[in-house]
């Protein structure tokens, strides 16, 4: 049997050659023998491929992995995007596979040493993601994420590359997902125009205020500058007032210095949510 295709051999007489001839007939395995070949690589790889074949597919799987789900907070603009979560799984996937491979075959090697401190290891570096301002806790989906994507990574590097490509679709899953769901609870976005007057001091008031769209994560597309005659500048931005932390960012406008006068109005509800 090869590769759940069973081939059977025969010899037969032949009157033209010396000797019997070979007929080969190949017939195709039982479904569920097939069934049960596939679900064997499900499992744990290290009994079942070579030590360096191991070890290139569950690197290339941990990388696969972080980025699925690096691509997805990459796009919503997160401080933990594509390559810091790719980096944070293929880094707990070789801290785990140099934990097993270290044992190796000693009876009563611990193969969890050097994993175990991953998990206290990359506690720091999800603190590092929270930020605590003005009574507003930001970064928790963040740390949680990168937890999670730590925990991909040792799955995959103890052996099972299928079940953490499995949590991989769970967690991007819960970041949509869950996340569309969380919108229909408490609402959608309101949108309100919020005008600006500043005094542009050689640009330097401008950049202090993109520094605070840019903390607040206000995407480019909210917000637009114009000149005035008498040579001040507006900008316009559109935010959303029925939500408090998205409406937080006002606050931190209010003490930037240039800033002269800030109008509200109420502006037409939009649909591109972040």
């Amino acid at each position: 049997m090869l590769g759940g295709v069973c081939v059977r051999v025969a010899l037969l007489p032949s009157r033209a050659f010396v000797g019997p001839a070979v007929r080969i007939r190949v017939v195709a395995a039982p479904e569920g023998l097939l069934m049960d070949i596939v679900w064997k690589y499900c499992g744990n790889l290290y009994p079942l491929l070579d030590p360096h074949w191991a070890g290139v597919v569950l690197i290339f799987c941990s990388v696969v992995c972080g980025a699925a789900v690096g691509a997805e907070r990459e796009f919503k603009h997160k401080s933990a995007g594509l390559r810091t979560l790719t980096l944070i799984c293929v880094g707990s996937c070789m801290f785990t596979m140099a934990s097993v491979l270290i044992a190796g075959d000693v009876i009563n090697a611990d193969r969890t040493r050097v994993a175990a401190q991953v998990v206290s290891g990359i506690g720091f570096l999800g603190a590092g993601a929270i930020i605590r301002e003005r009574g507003t806790v930001l970064g928790l989906t963040t740390a949680a994420t990168i937890w999670a994507v730590a925990a991909i990574g040792v799955m995959v590097g103890g052996g099972y590359a299928v079940a953490g490509l499995v949590l991989t679709f769970l967690v991007v899953g819960t970041l949509t997902v869950v996340q569309r769901f969380q919108r229909f609870l408490i609402g959608p976005c309101r949108f309100s125009r919020c005008l600006i007057t500043y005094d542009p001091r050689d640009g330097k008031t401008r950049i202090r205020l993109l520094r605070v769209l840019d903390e607040f994560q206000i995407p480019d597309r909210r917000w637009k500058v114009v000149t005035l005659p008498d040579g001040r500048q507006n900008m316009e931005i559109w935010y959303c007032h029925f939500h408090s932390a998205h409406r937080a960012f006002l606050t931190d406008l209010v003490e930037v210095s240039g800033v002269q006068e800030i109008e509200h109005a109420l502006a037409p509800r939009k649909t591109d949510e972040d």
